[in-house]
């Protein structure tokens, strides 16, 4: 119910006018029961009027087994997220991918323990990032590969990496060493394509797919899937990326 508040909260100032003045004071407060049952007539009748546009958001889509955080190098909530974009971006093109990358900032906050909503997934997924596939050389796969593990090293799927000091040990996509001569499919979000980030894959390019699926729909989706199978989110790393630092 707080989660509800806020979000009516933040609509309604959206839909204020830019010229508008506000003035404000404020402190931190715990949203706990004590603030369920205030009697405010001018909020009560602010939250009526946009109350219909977000109900949707309290649907509950999965329950989850703990709370989940997404952290670099690795963490369930991002092997899950890069998983969802490649089996999604799979059934776009109707064959194979094989791998996907997405980034740990567009992760934006944790998954909570026990009941999921589309509320939750909108504040984990708030941007409007869409899923891209398309063709990459080996040799551009392996040049890429490189020049990420010396800056960041963000979200994999279908990937075994192991890295030290920056530089790489063990690399392997689908299950096997990078062949330079063949042709991969590669998935990722718009946002990345297009150089955010800092990741610089768009110049290796050709037969770009733009899907204009969001991230946070296939996410639903998938969640969904889960919980009609009768399953929980259980989320946990597997070791895909190693990070290994031995100097100062």
């Amino acid at each position: 119910m707080h989660r509800f508040r806020l979000l009516l909260l933040l609509l309604c100032l959206a839909a204020l006018p830019a010229s508008a003045q506000i003035s404000y004071t404020w402190k931190a407060v715990r949203m706990d029961s004590t603030w369920a049952d205030i009697k405010d007539l001018k909020a009560t009748r602010i939250i009526m009027k946009y109350a219909p546009l977000i109900e949707f958001s309290q649907e509950i889509i999965a329950y989850s087994d703990d709370e989940y955080k997404s952290k670099s190098p690795e963490s369930g909530l991002s092997n899950f997220t890069a998983d969802v974009i490649r089996e999604k971006a799979e059934k776009i093109i109707g064959g194979p991918v094989d791998l996907a990358l997405v980034n740990f900032g567009g992760i934006r906050t944790s998954m909570p323990k026990g009941a999921v909503r589309i509320y939750d997934i909108l504040s984990i997924f708030p941007f409007n990032n869409d899923i891209y596939v398309f063709d990459i050389k080996g040799s551009d796969l392996q040049d890429f590969f490189e020049r990420m593990v010396a800056r960041k090293i963000e979200c994999l799927s279908n990937v075994r990496l192991k890295v030290t000091d920056g530089h790489i040990d063990f690399l392997q996509v689908a299950g096997a060493p990078i062949d330079p001569e063949r042709i991969y499919k590669f998935a990722t979000i718009n946002f990345l394509f297009d150089g955010g980030d800092g990741i610089d894959v768009k110049p290796y390019a050709t037969n770009v797919v733009r899907s204009g699926v969001l991230i946070r729909d296939a996410i639903t989706e998938s969640m969904r899937v889960i919980n009609e199978e009768g399953k929980t989110i259980n989320l946990q790393p597997d070791g895909r990326v190693k990070v290994i630092k031995t100097s100062k």
